[in-house]
């Protein structure tokens, strides 16, 4: 099992409306080596700029043909196309949601993260155990 932190531009895609509406369901462009039982941080780009969310994945690999795609979420055509033409999604569920501003991309780096998330990453178990805290106690 790995826990990954990816990124989500609200610009291009509204998740909070889309896990609202889908149950805390979404399916994902698979552009990582995921597996069911992984865990996956999303972090929210500007205006939030923190990680957000804590998902399970529950199904890989799963085609465009039988994918939850919502178009009225998505105002970027183009990344929505990119998922399409790469036919391979991976379902999560919503574990937790938090707002903590111990998440924070300037607080992360002071926990050791280097650079920003442009797409899928694998994190350390320091970094786990850092971010599972704060979930944790936001309940």
């Amino acid at each position: 099992m790995n826990n990954w932190i990816i990124p989500s531009n609200s610009n291009k895609f509204d998740l909070v409306k889309f896990l609202s509406k889908h149950k805390n369901i979404v399916d994902w462009k698979q552009s990582a080596n995921f597996e069911v039982g992984d865990v996956v941080y999303i972090y929210c780009t500007k205006p939030q700029m923190r990680i957000r969310y804590k998902m399970s994945i529950v199904a890989t690999d799963i085609p465009s043909s039988e994918a939850i795609i919502d178009m009225n979420f998505w105002s970027d055509e183009v990344e929505l196309k990119k998922g399409l033409d790469n036919n391979r999604y991976v379902r999560m569920k919503l574990v937790s949601e938090t707002n903590s501003d111990r998440l924070t991309m300037d607080e992360l780096h002071r926990q050791g993260v280097k650079g920003y998330f442009y797409g899928p990453r694998t994190i350390d178990r320091e970094l786990t155990i850092y971010v599972d805290k704060v979930f944790n106690n936001n309940k």
